[in-house]
């Protein structure tokens, strides 16, 4: 029993042993290494009797009566110490020589100091960017021998003002880490050491908020805290801190302008930081593949650094192989999963649409409008090589696959064909087109070439409620209406074919009614939907019309620079400013703003805004010089207006005639975009294919379609843009 209790308490004993072991052995892991002791620096390295002497360091202690200082063998007074700093004073009595501490058992030398009466004492601040001034208090400063000169880090100072006692200096360019230095009547004295503030790029340069930031400098602190950052004037969060380099966060409300760094109340100021919305995925192609096809990412706002796009797919990251600033490629990884495409630019996000992790996928569709009958092909991946194989939708209405590889698809577009989205089913896959299938082309709707339904040089187009078109018809001193079917008849009142002098402009209200300008018989008639036919208002020549919201006119007085009459319900007129042109065609929208095409004495190729209250702007959209290219306002160019304008849904369709082509401006931003641009000749066609003559002016219906009255080849020409 004693055997037993015996080897109970000697392993309880061993087993305490070991628990203290352990215990140690954890407690010595986590133990914080101690710092050894090291001076840095010192300053100042000389001055008289009395003067304090900082050394600066790590690892120091903080208890005065574990130091002691002399200089040149004499007792200096230890006054202060911290963990980074002592304070010795210099005592009287003593000479020029080695200044050395002890610390317990140890001496560490500190340096050389020297008696006379220059000493630099302090520099405040002791940071900041180029160009800003500091302060240097010490004593010796004046001289009648010559200027003091200031070195910071050994780069010269401009110095601003010297007293005996104090400096103002501006600090140099690159001026790095170092000591102030200044010399006075052959003497030198070296203070403490100045950090030189400096922005030297951040990245990227544009972005939003929450977007991360690498600011790339010098003299920056190491604790976060101690780097104040603003974009323009709004605080952002530091999240990560160098000497050479910052990351913070830009701000909630963050704006465009300079971005800057303030440390110890010293401000850097840095590159502009410009601040655009998230990036915007107009397309991507394909929207389902295999490993190893190439997607192309189209949109706005991406940027032309790689590394400042980032593509997931279904949340996997996707390395990019290209970027602009409207499109993005990548290889597609494979094993990403079913999922959304999302773009991240400079920490911005949009997400896109769905993406099929699979074999089947479409790349391209060519052409992407047409009308029925239109050959497309189909290029991308997994495709059967039996034709029937293939099932094709256009918005829902199948099509008959001609013939067929593992790449590509060749078929006509089916009737009944509408816009929608085009998908290819190839067993249990299916596969979305990267855009909708539009059904869009160009149609002859009547007349020709070697037709005689319309004489030559028609001059005005209009198209009422129930989409029938009117033509004037000068030779032949009629206006034509073309039902949408294309049927050609003459326009009647109470049966009877209705004859003018020199039918010119036309124009149709809300209601039906339709005005017909007769130069030459200085009127216009009024024909209502019952077909009665009544002069409308007379007394002067007019051209081209236009109505506003309230029924009035707008009527072009027919010769150069005449201006224009406005023509209320009543049939009285007053003059009005108006176009050069005898030709332009005005055109009101639903704000009553007054649009024509004219550059005065220059040219007709750019449109004109006249406001309610009478405001003009000659160059609202278009210039006068003659040209192509789309743009925003006076950037854009057009060539000879001589078309027309018509107005639907916040947009301007115009006929821009010596181009052959359709152009369509955003009322709000004055964009200029290209809905059609041919080349002369006859053709229907897609968008792509078809051409033009002679465009003399412009309608569109109710449903969006363009009609163009096509003087050039005798024919009335239908859009079709939905």
């Amino acid at each position: 029993m004693k055997r037993i209790k015996v080897n109970i308490q000697a392993s309880i004993g061993i087993m305490l042993l070991l628990v203290m072991s352990l215990a140690a052995c954890k407690k010595d892991k986590n133990e914080i290494p101690p710092v050894p002791f090291k001076i840095t620096s010192y300053y100042p390295n000389s001055g008289n009797a009395g003067t304090l002497v900082t050394i600066e360091g790590e690892g120091f202690g903080t208890s005065l009566g574990e130091y002691s200082a002399t200089i040149s063998g004499k007792t200096a007074e230890v006054i202060s110490a911290t963990a980074k700093a002592l304070v010795v004073r210099m005592p009287d009595g003593a000479s020029s020589g080695n200044l050395s501490v002890k610390h317990g058992d140890k001496t560490y030398e500190v340096g050389q100091y020297t008696y006379q009466a220059l000493s630099v004492t302090q520099v405040s601040p002791a940071n900041g960017p180029a160009g800003s001034q500091i302060r240097i208090t010490g004593t010796g400063f004046s001289s009648l021998k010559g200027p003091a000169t200031v070195m910071v880090n050994g780069k010269p100072a401009l110095v601003v003002s010297v007293s005996d006692i104090m400096i103002v200096a501006e600090v140099p360019a690159d001026a790095g880490f170092g000591p102030i230095v200044v010399k006075v009547n052959g003497m030198e004295s070296t203070g403490q050491n100045f950090t030189y503030q400096a922005i030297h790029s951040i990245k990227p340069l544009t972005g939003g908020k929450n977007t991360k930031v690498v600011i790339k400098g010098e003299g920056f602190e190491t604790l976060a805290v101690g780097n104040v950052v603003d974009f323009n004037g709004k605080l952002a969060t530091v999240i990560a801190a160098t000497t050479n380099e910052l990351t913070v966060t830009a701000p909630d409300g963050v704006s465009t302008g300079p971005l800057s760094v303030n440390i110890n109340g010293q401000k850097t100021t840095g590159p502009t930081f410009t601040v655009v919305a998230p990036p915007a995925i107009d397309v991507v192609t394909p929207l389902s593949g295999p490993r190893g096809a190439e997607m192309t990412i189209t949109g706005a706002l991406f940027s032309a650094n790689i590394d400042e796009n980032k593509v997931y797919i279904n949340d996997v990251l996707v390395p990019i192989t290209a970027a602009s600033a409207t499109q993005i490629k990548l290889v597609i990884p494979g094993g990403t999963g079913s999922g959304t495409v999302r773009v991240v630019v400079n920490d911005q996000p949009t997400n896109g649409p769905q993406f099929k992790d699979q074999n089947l996928g479409i790349q391209s569709v060519s052409p992407d409008n047409g009308l029925a009958g239109t050959t497309v092909t189909i290029k991308g991946s997994g495709f059967s090589t039996t034709a029937a194989n293939n099932r094709v939708y256009f918005n829902g209405v199948l099509a008959t696959v001609k013939t067929a590889t593992e790449n590509t698809l060749v078929l006509d577009a089916p009737a009944n064909l509408s816009t929608g989205q085009l998908k290819v089913v190839v067993g249990s896959e299916e596969a979305l087109a990267p855009s909708p299938f539009k059904r869009a082309g160009v149609i002859t709707l009547a007349g020709g070439p070697s037709s005689a339904v319309f004489g030559a040089n028609m001059t005005g187009i209009a198209v009422d409620q129930n989409n029938n078109v009117y033509v004037t018809d000068p030779q032949n001193k009629v206006v034509k209406k073309i039902a949408p079917d294309g049927t050609v008849s003459t326009l009647q009142s109470n049966g009877t074919n209705i004859t003018f002098v020199n039918p010119f402009s036309i124009l149709v209200d809300k209601q039906n009614n339709i005005y017909v300008g007769d130069l030459g018989a200085n009127h216009i008639r009024k024909i209502t939907p019952s077909g009665q036919n009544t002069i409308y208002v007379s007394g002067f020549a007019p051209g081209k019309m236009a109505i506003d919201e309230a029924g009035n006119l707008y009527v072009n007085i027919n010769g150069f620079a005449l201006g224009m009459n406005k023509v209320n319900v009543i049939g009285s007129y007053s003059k009005i400013g108006g176009p050069t042109w005898v030709a332009s065609k005005p055109a009101v929208d639903a704000n009553g703003n007054l649009y024509f095409p004219d550059q005065a004495l220059n040219s007709n190729n750019g449109i004109v805004r006249i406001t309610p209250t009478g405001t003009k702007i000659d160059s609202w959209a278009g210039y006068s010089e003659g040209g192509y290219s789309d743009g925003v306002g006076s950037n854009a160019l057009f060539n000879g207006i001589n078309g027309g304008i018509a107005i639907y849904d916040n947009k301007i369709y115009v006929g821009d005639t010596f181009n052959f082509a359709i152009r369509e401006v955003d009322i709000p931003t004055r964009t200029v975009s290209t809905v059609l641009k041919t080349t002369m000749g006859f053709a229907d066609g897609t968008l792509a294919t078809a051409r033009l003559g002679q465009t003399a002016d412009i309608a569109v219906d109710k449903d969006g379609n363009i009609y163009i009255l096509d003087a050039g080849n005798k024919a009335v020409r239908k859009i079709f843009l939905k």
